[in-house]
């Protein structure tokens, strides 16, 4: 009976701290997930933001970016950290919080938490996922994407994680902007004495930013600050610039390090730069016997040194394709000759690397050539792995060097696109090096003329078209048409000529050197263009514009990185159209003519009452293929200008 006792009295303790356990599972739970409760001072300031920022679904209020440094051990190097923390306040109500961290082999993400407004630990959802990129082949670029759940207006987190470079020489750069607005933004950086980096501010002007430097003496390390403040989000568009030549952002250059006796010069000068690179190019193991029946057959029977040269140069445009391959230190290093042509693709690297050694098979003096495209402001002043992307050739000959980027299918020897000209080139030279810059053409090199000579015959304009295409335009042109089997070449040049427009019917083309990239690409063709008169008793409304160029091309209010075209642009079009001699003009469209330092539009229509004749001249040129934020003003102004002209006719009436 006793027994009896003390197994029931064991039993109910057992039920009573099973009860307790519960009670305040509940509790926490019940904490946990209670309505929220957003204070009202948060309310009001999410209310205020709304208004500063409709468009938002969110805005951070504070971010700190910290970056530290250290040796180690295991790997002999320097590396370097990232703790990144932030407080997201929604400015609507329920809404998700989506962001994603880039890194790659050789660098991570280590961890992601967060606390809600409670500063209870808030869910975070998160996942590692490949880079996607429609010019990338493989790219070991990775993405963690995080997000969490904002319940209302006003409700906030705060979130935080950590990356990890293994290499300082791999953390290059480091920009203040987002996809979403930034009230405030610190980047600090933590710098212990036995580590020596520079910091070169670039595009600063126009924007907020403060910069302290001061010496923690607890941490031995000296102490710089970035503090930005009102950071607006950035909104890519069809016609956006690189973040490096529009974007305020701060470049890092890791010079030196004296750690415990163990000096080490990372990159102090150019020298040091090319010395790594040059490093990487004796690893590779290239075999010129391999190539040699290749280069043979291709300069068989030709003389002409320049002749040659564009046969090997030609050869590999057309029958090596173009794969970026980003892949840890393969990102810098190219891959053998003998590997590419087996595989009939490569990257830059590979594909300078193949014109390379068969010009060498030639007997030509080529070399490997370091270069940053448009997309990148620096030169090598600057010795850092930011200041290029790209690899091409440099061609030695009498006395003059020659730059060949085989990845540019159509582009001819001689000529250069526009994503290389003007910019500063690395070329190797044994234990030295070469700088120098690859020429830059005005935007007449790359002028489309367009002359179209018509008629009246009842509602039809009818008559001839002539178009030339010269340099950029002529390039992309090439690879539209260049490779077209012939029978399908007369029906793809009749829809690029039409604009693919039904209401204008091609016919009878005539092409010249389509397939001949040294020459200008030039049509001749029949055109009747329907739907561009319209009679209405005595009176007939023309209009003799075929293209409406840049008609809808606006800079956005808030948009804050430049525009940018691709390429300089000069458009040169004559139309005349011989009109009935029952008929005068009575009303023609108000000219636009205006010029500034990035672009130029003339648009001009004339009658010539004695040839019953009106010609209509179009002008347009981009100077530099870009427009920067200091010209959206103008800009704008002039394409709403423009797109008023367009829709404007010309008023005929019976004489």
């Amino acid at each position: 009976m006793i027994y009896l006792f003390r197994l029931i009295i064991r039993h109910m303790k057992s039920l009573l701290i099973t009860l307790l356990l519960l009670t305040s599972l509940f509790d926490v739970f019940s904490q946990a997930y209670s309505p929220l409760k957003v204070k009202p001072e948060d309310i009001l300031l999410a209310e205020k933001l709304q208004k500063e920022y409709p468009k938002e679904d969110y805005v951070s209020l504070s971010t700190v970016a910290t970056y530290k440094f250290n040796y180690s051990t295991k790997s002999k190097k320097v590396e370097a950290s990232l703790h990144y923390e932030e407080e997201i306040m929604s400015l609507k109500e329920d809404k998700d919080f989506k962001n994603t961290v880039i890194y790659d082999s050789l660098s991570d993400i280590e961890k992601v938490y967060g606390y809600d407004y409670k500063n209870h630990i808030k869910y975070i959802r998160f996942a590692k996922s490949g880079y996607a990129s429609a010019d990338i082949f493989y790219d070991d670029a990775k993405m963690f994407n995080y997000s969490f759940h904002l319940e209302s207006r006003g409700d906030k987190t705060n979130y935080y994680y950590d990356k990890k470079y293994f290499d300082i020489k791999y953390l290059t750069s480091v920009y203040a902007h987002t996809h979403y607005p930034v009230l405030e933004k610190k980047i600090i950086f933590e710098i212990p004495k036995w580590l020596t980096l520079d910091f070169v501010d670039y595009n600063f002007n126009g924007f907020n930013i403060t910069k302290t430097e001061s010496f923690d003496t607890k941490k031995d390390a000296n102490i710089i600050t970035y503090s930005i403040k009102n950071i607006k989000p950035i909104k890519p568009t069809d016609y956006s610039s690189s973040w490096q030549t529009s974007l305020p952002h701060v470049l890092i250059l890791s010079k030196k390090y004296d750690y415990k006796g163990n000096t080490f010069t990372l990159f102090s000068s150019t020298k040091d730069l090319y010395n790594w690179y040059s490093s990487l190019i004796k690893e590779v193991d290239n075999n010129p016997e391999d190539l040699k029946s290749l280069v043979n057959e291709i300069t068989s029977g030709i003389k002409s040194d320049e002749e040659k040269i564009e046969k090997i140069f030609y050869w590999v445009q057309d029958n090596i394709r173009y794969i970026a391959f980003e892949n840890g230190i393969m990102g810098f290093k190219p891959e053998n000759s003998t590997n590419v042509l087996k595989k009939k693709y490569g990257d830059c690297k590979g594909m300078a690397n193949l014109t390379c050694e068969m010009l060498k098979i030639a007997g030509y003096d080529a070399r490997l050539t370091w270069i940053g495209t448009r997309s990148i402001p620096y030169d090598y002043s600057t010795p850092s792995l930011a200041v290029d992307n790209h690899m091409i050739t440099t061609l030695f000959l009498n006395d003059k060097k020659y730059y060949l980027d085989a990845t540019e299918t159509g582009v001819a020897f001689k000529d250069y696109a526009h994503r290389i000209q003007g910019q500063a080139v690395l070329i190797e030279d044994k234990e030295s090096y070469i700088l120098d810059k690859v020429p830059e053409f005005d935007a007449k090199h790359n002028e489309e003329k367009i002359v179209l000579t018509l008629t009246i015959e009842d509602d039809y304009l009818v008559g001839r078209g002539e178009n030339t295409y010269n340099g950029e335009e002529k390039n992309i042109l090439f690879r539209e048409i260049g490779s077209v089997a012939k029978i399908d070449l007369d029906k793809r040049a009749s829809d690029y000529l039409a604009h693919k427009d039904k209401n204008n019917n091609i016919s009878k083309v005539e092409i010249t050197n389509y397939n001949n990239r040294n020459l200008p690409i030039a049509f001749k063709y029949n055109i009747v263009a329907t739907n561009r008169i319209t009679t209405v008793s005595k009176e007939k409304y023309l209009n003799l514009e075929f293209d409406f160029n840049l008609n809808d091309v606006l800079a956005e209010e808030d948009q804050i990185l430049d525009m940018d075209f691709g390429h300089k642009t000069y458009l040169n079009s004559i139309v005349t159209c011989k009109i009935p001699m029952n008929y005068k003009v009575d009303f023609l469209p108000e000219n636009i003519n205006i010029d500034n330092d990035e672009f130029t539009f003339n648009l001009n229509y004339n009658f010539n009452s004695d040839t019953q004749t009106i010609s209509y001249t179009k002008k347009m040129i981009l100077k530099n293929g870009s427009i920067s934020r200091s010209n959206f003003e103008v800009w704008n102004k002039t394409i709403k200008e423009l797109k008023k002209f367009y829709n404007e006719q010309i008023i005929l009436i019976t004489g």
